[in-house]
């Protein structure tokens, strides 16, 4: 029964996204807009960029990376509604409430008068708040949101303050909320900058990410349980699907925040306003997929390298090597351009140096942005000069003085 359920669903999958494929231009298109960027820079502004850029089509939306580096934006800071993304933020007031997720919670009778999307929730229906958590991301009830407001705050006006409270927390300054499950409403909007900090925000908590990844849900009944598919059809479709949520409204269109993770990068991609439902999802594998092309974890570093040969003052002809630390890979976004390393090394140093003495930093920069600074240190150990040594460096240097000659050896920078 459960293949039987799982080959439904991916039917489904595949026959929305191929509906959507045939009715989106492709991306030879070139669907490019001037509101574009390409991290900090216009598309529009840069010769060549056009060419690279993701070409989707959707009114607004943005691709970040899990510390919140901006890789593509359309209209990012754009405000619209945002139907039942909203229920992320729900999400996030309860789970940072710290409430037990075994408690059980009886759904009061305005809850099931909310209408749209809902599980099927009844008055008096007892369920944990863990369950209401799961119908709520799994399948966006409605029901379970109200629910889960109530029990949270009280009552709908003060889980209302406290969603606000948290977009100020979080710096969200296109966002305000005026109920917790994403119906239209005026003063209810967003932007797809500020959904994407939402969910990188509550990516980190486990509970929620372990619930957005799940593919279907069951709900207790009065008969047993019902079950319900996860309305995010990339979970267990696309590769690297870890989350997050859905929506749609008249007014936000087909919304999708959606989460995935390959080679140890999680990219997070908001969808605003695409015309149908199928869309939503070809947009975000569209812009996901390139996403994992041109932001790639690279090695910048090797250790050992040898970076400089710094002089030993103690000595005529005498260099200490001088060799990066160690290895160092990188989420590296190749849209940047070149990456270059620059060494700042001592030029000079006495005796005695210890082997693996720190004698300066690599520091690696792309496009003027900081990758990574990795310590250079000595390859070898030098002993300071014994007494006739030195007596006899004294004598050399001081005749050099007098004749011409080098006093020391001369550092070389190799970085």
């Amino acid at each position: 029964m459960t293949d039987t359920r799982t080959h439904i669903r991916l039917a489904r999958t595949f026959a929305l996204m191929l509906v959507a494929t045939l009715v989106i231009p492709s991306a030879a298109a070139g669907d490019i807009r001037p509101t574009d960027v390409l991290g900090e820079v216009a598309v529009s502004s840069t010769a060549g960029l056009e060419k690279i850029a993701p070409d989707v089509t959707l009114p607004s939306g943005i691709l970040e990376t899990s510390d919140g580096e901006v890789l593509w934006a359309r209209d990012g800071d754009a405000e619209r509604a945002m139907a039942s993304t909203t229920k992320v933020m729900t999400a996030i007031v309860v789970l940072d409430s710290e409430l037990d997720l075994e408690k059980i919670v009886t759904v009061p009778p305005e809850a099931t008068k909310v209408g749209e999307s809902g599980v099927g929730l009844t008055t008096g229906q007892e369920l944990t708040i863990r369950q209401l958590l799961e119908a709520m991301l799994v399948h966006s009830g409605n029901d379970a949101a109200f629910t889960l407001a109530i029990r949270t705050s009280g009552t709908l006006e003060a889980f209302v303050a406290a969603m606000n409270e948290k977009a100020e927390e979080l710096s969200l300054l296109h966002s305000h909320f005026t109920n917790p499950h994403g119906l239209d409403e005026p003063g209810h909007h967003t932007s797809a900058a500020d959904l994407a900090t939402m969910a990188r925000y509550a990516m980190g908590n486990d509970d929620f990410r372990d619930m957005v990844g799940q593919t279907e849900v069951r709900i207790p009944t009065a008969s047993g349980s019902r079950k319900f598919d996860a309305s995010n059809l990339l979970i267990g479709s696309f590769t690297g699907a870890t989350g997050v949520k859905t929506g749609w409204t008249s007014d936000a269109g087909y919304c999708l925040v959606a989460s995935a993770e390959r080679g140890g990068i999680e990219l997070f991609a908001v969808i605003l306003g695409t015309k149908s439902e199928g869309a939503r999802f070809v947009q975000a594998k569209r812009l996901l997929e390139w996403g994992f092309r041109h932001y790639t974890i690279k090695q910048v570093t090797s250790a050992e390298e040898t970076a400089a040969l710094v002089a030993v003052t103690d000595y005529l002809d005498r260099t200490v090597t001088a060799v990066v630390a160690e290895s160092t890979s990188t989420p590296v976004y190749d849209v940047r351009g070149e990456i270059t390393l620059k060494a700042d090394v001592t030029e000079a140093l006495a005796a005695p140096i210890a082997q693996g003495q720190r004698l300066g930093t690599l520091t690696v920069e792309q496009g003027g942005r900081l990758l990574a600074q990795v310590p250079i240190v000595a390859a070898e150990g030098v002993a300071a000069p014994t007494f006739w040594e030195g007596l006899k460096i004294g004598v050399t240097r001081l005749w050099r003085k007098m004749f011409g000659g080098e006093l020391q050896a001369a550092p070389v920078t190799l970085m």
